[in-house]
């Protein structure tokens, strides 16, 4: 994870998310050979998780089970600086960032792919899941972004709502 490319200069590329060990907790970020991130789910009893991506680290968790939000934080911090909110039936939300800035996650219903988009609508990043033994999700980065680059924990956010959506739909 020496790499301190941003997630923009990936544009053009393929990003697998890959889950090394069949049933493991630990999945690799990876493009090419060149590992970007790691994310681990520290309790096996809960679907939290850590993402550590160079010299950062962040956890996404769901702060409640009656809430559909999902929330970001730095880790060893209290408070969460984003979060995550489902609109129009599941198959769209808003990412909220600091500052007032916004993103939006775009689910496809029959593609098996999803998006994250700039506000406007702009697809920024293509993500798609692939039938393997084990956990397999494409990214393609389609344009660059300041957003993208100053927090690029957002595309593994994506995967994470994408997955709990297909957990709970069986």
């Amino acid at each position: 994870m020496e790499n301190e490319k941003k997630l923009s200069d990936y544009l053009g590329q393929t990003i697998l998310l890959t889950q090394p060990k069949f049933l493991g907790r630990v999945y690799e970020l990876k493009c090419d050979e060149k590992t970007l991130a790691s994310v681990s789910y520290p309790k096996w009893y809960n679907s939290d998780f850590e993402i550590t991506w160079n010299k950062n680290k962040w956890f996404i968790y769901k702060p409640s089970i009656w809430k559909s939000t999902v929330e970001i934080k730095e880790v060893n911090k209290e408070l969460p600086f984003a979060s995550y909110k489902n609109v129009r039936f599941k198959t769209e939300g808003i990412i909220n960032l600091p500052k007032g800035q916004q993103l939006k996650l775009v689910i496809k219903l029959f593609k098996s792919s999803y998006e994250v988009q700039s506000i406007s609508g702009e697809c920024l990043v293509l993500i798609k899941d692939k039938l393997s033994l084990t956990d397999k999700t494409e990214f393609n980065v389609q344009q660059r972004s300041e957003l993208l680059d100053k927090y690029p924990w957002v595309i593994l956010l994506a995967w994470y709502v994408s997955s709990q959506r297909r957990r709970h739909s069986y």
